[in-house]
């Protein structure tokens, strides 16, 4: 009796002792739980605090800079027409010429203008630019027919011809003076006298002979992104102006297209257009924008900004002044002034030898095409005339048909 007494006892407590580790067991297992909980609440309310709380010192993000658009292709340089693309002459455009304004005959010194300059080549507008000499005959014979083309076509407001003198060393205000009845308005005039030929030669570069080849006249045709349409390296015909004419009239419908995208619309750096990002030191184009100046109201540490050349000269005001009322001999009064007077020399014209038989259409023997090119024919596809009435004739490269 006994013994079953204490097989039973010993039966419940081996029972109790299960049921007791069984209860730690989970109650170690809920305590574990609990401070997972806890650990996830804390992490989670200290992440939304951090989120709603100030940073400081945190700046916006900065907006992205707009990137700077290359310029589109070139066209190789060829007689004619070059392609929809055209070629740039931003080289040239820096270039610092002499230069003749209308309002301004007998103006010494003459002024300095940049070729990219807005006064020179003003952007929206057509340019026909003309490389040409005193001594080249066909630069001469051609300058009538520009005339007589701008005369046809009054329309052509938006459309500048543009002359300039090289290769030659000779006064360029005593040349423009004696060639302006033969020659289109132009209302800049330039010249380029340079020892070096800098604007010759900065049109000659390139592997395919450049915008020059070595002989007189030259013409350009430039279009709104001031590229280089239209090229000829010789003296215009009949049908080259006939073809020019067209072109013109195709380059100033490109000026009205003002859809977005459109030609004269696109934004890169040398096509003439001072842009919004050519306006910062970063992207700043000197052809476009001119040279990168500070303002004077800037502080120390600001970043440079680019003040445009004005299109056309801003008068400064001074302070009154004492005006002369007399001058001194050899001078005169002008502008208030008194300045020494210019005489310009006469222009010396040597006409040819001709013997006092010339004009009866016998070719003597004492005779020569170039002292009587009326008996003496001249060589092929020359023709004997004069530009002048005052000047005899001699023989003249013909137009080509």
């Amino acid at each position: 009796m006994t013994a079953d007494r204490t097989r039973l006892f010993l039966g419940w407590t081996a029972i109790n002792l299960v049921f007791t580790g069984l209860g730690l067991i989970i109650t170690v297992w809920l305590m574990g739980r609990r401070t997972d909980q806890h650990q996830q609440f804390v992490r989670l309310l200290a992440e939304r605090q951090d989120a709603c709380a100030p940073v400081a010192g945190a700046e916006e993000p900065a907006a992205p800079e707009p990137a700077e658009v290359p310029p589109p292709r070139q066209d190789p340089a060829k007689s004619g027409y070059l392609g929809a693309s055209g070629m740039d002459i931003s080289p040239a455009m820096r270039l610092t010429l002499e230069a003749l304004s209308p309002g301004e005959v007998g103006k010494l010194p003459l002024d300095n203008l940049r070729l990219g300059s807005p006064q020179v080549l003003p952007p929206r507008t057509i340019h026909i630019v003309n490389l040409w000499a005193t001594w080249c005959d066909p630069c001469l014979a051609e300058l009538p027919e520009f005339k007589s083309m701008f005369g046809r076509h009054r329309e052509w407001d938006n459309v500048r011809f543009v002359p300039i003198q090289i290769k030659d060393h000779t006064d360029p205000l005593r040349s423009y003076l004696d060639y302006a009845g033969v020659m289109p308005p132009a209302p800049i005039r330039l010249a380029d006298r340079t020892m070096s030929d800098a604007l010759a030669s900065t049109l000659a570069e390139g592997d395919d002979g450049g915008l020059y080849r070595g002989n007189l006249p030259v013409t350009l045709v430039l279009d709104c992104n001031r590229r280089v349409r239209w090229a000829k390296f010789e003296q215009l015909g009949e049908a080259d102006f006939a073809a020019l004419e067209p072109l013109i009239d195709q380059l100033r419908a490109e000026l009205t297209d003002t859809r977005p995208g459109a030609w004269c619309t696109q934004e890169w750096p040398g096509n003439g257009r001072c842009e919004a990002i050519e306006r910062t030191a970063a992207h700043h184009s000197f052809e476009d924008c001119g040279p990168l100046r500070r303002r004077s109201s800037d502080l120390p540490g600001t970043a440079e900004v680019v003040e445009p050349e004005p299109a056309e000269p801003v008068a400064v005001t001074s302070p009154p002044e004492i005006l002369p009322t007399t001058c001194p001999p050899k001078t005169r009064l002008r502008n208030g002034k008194c300045s020494r007077l210019q005489k310009l020399p006469e222009l010396q014209v040597t006409a040819p030898a001709s013997s006092p038989m010339c004009g009866n259409g016998v070719c003597d023997p004492h005779e020569s095409r170039s002292s009587c090119c009326q008996d003496c024919p001249c060589a092929e596809r020359f023709v004997c005339k004069s530009l002048r009435p005052s000047e005899p004739p001699r023989c003249r490269a013909a137009l080509q048909p």
